[in-house]
């Protein structure tokens, strides 16, 4: 339980770090808004990239891996959405969102440096697969049920879906470092210490940017929907997960499905906030879940971990 702490309590103490200074007034909103965008921007892609070169050249395209772990994530999709949107009464809108919440795990500023640090280096490498399919998968469900209009062609609607995917620093990194295991190409040396240098302040400043954010208060009538987006995401999504490796694991390694559980049992990614406020719908319930979610998972993760570890 100790490696397990070790682990696990530096990086939340981090976060929590980042609320203290908030809570001080040293660092405010815009601070963190700043400090997000610096790690997704400049920090958080050298790091998804130099991680999955350095991990491994063998086959990384594990489709039996990620077709069972997308599984999870369209069941879990189609069900909270319809859960929200008859038995909650939500619109349409806010029952995307509501899923986006329940399915999303925060997986680049906490998952690539958790998973990484938890199982080695190797551990790059289904992070990244995960992080590049599911988030492909989450993004284009979302924005299909909000944004599609009958009007116009289903084709125009999966031409803007492509190109908007393309926006993500991270997903382009991480198609980047996959290109150059699958063509096995050599980065220069001075290219390299370079991105590794500006790659070492990924996990502080990501870590403290959600430590900042988290200084926020969640609204009563909130409430029951960010606790049952708080079961969905922390009991029900690596649940399932485990349950579907469990029973269908061929020629998976064992690795890799610790990191599918570990990923999984993250609290709500911060992308879903940026999504609430591209969509000016949900904002304060989607807040309230990366919160409360957060907070939760300082004492769940820590236990997944030491299953996983044990």
């Amino acid at each position: 339980m100790y490696t397990v702490l070790s682990i696990t309590l530096p990086f939340f103490a981090i976060i929590f770090f980042g609320t203290f200074f908030h809570a001080s007034k040293i660092f405010d909103n815009n601070s963190s808004k700043i400090l997000t965008k610096y790690a997704l921007y400049v920090t958080l892609p050298p790091f998804m990239f130099i991680n999955i070169i350095k991990a491994s050249n063998e086959v990384i395209f594990n489709f039996n891996f990620i077709i069972r772990f997308e599984i999870v994530t369209i069941f879990l999709l189609a069900s909270t959405f319809l859960i929200s949107l008859f038995i909650i009464k939500n619109n349409k809108k806010d029952s995307s969102l509501f899923a986006l919440n329940s399915s999303y795990p925060n997986y680049g500023y906490m998952g690539i440096p958790l998973c990484i640090l938890a199982f080695g280096e190797m551990a790059a490498v289904p992070i990244s697969l995960i992080l590049l399919i599911d988030t492909i998968i989450l993004l284009s469900f979302t924005t299909f049920f909000i944004d599609y209009d009958q009007k116009k062609s289903f084709l125009k609607e999966i031409y803007n879906l492509f190109f908007s995917m393309l926006k993500n620093p991270i997903l382009v990194a991480a198609i980047v470092g996959f290109l150059f295991v699958l063509l096995k190409l050599q980065l220069p040396l001075i290219i390299f210490n370079f991105l590794e240098i500006i790659s070492f302040a990924a996990t502080p400043t990501a870590l403290f940017a959600i430590g900042i954010n988290l200084f926020n208060k969640v609204e009563k009538n909130s409430l029951n929907q960010v606790f049952t987006i708080s079961i969905f995401k922390l009991i029900f999504h690596p649940f399932l997960v485990f349950f579907v490796f469990f029973f269908y694991s061929d020629n998976i390694s064992p690795l890799w499905i610790k990191v599918a559980i570990l990923c999984s049992s993250l609290p709500v990614a911060g992308n879903v906030f940026a999504m609430s406020i591209f969509y000016n719908s949900y904002t304060k319930k989607t807040s309230g879940s990366i919160l409360i979610t957060t907070v939760l998972s300082t004492f769940s993760v820590p236990i997944i971990l030491f299953l996983l570890i044990n």
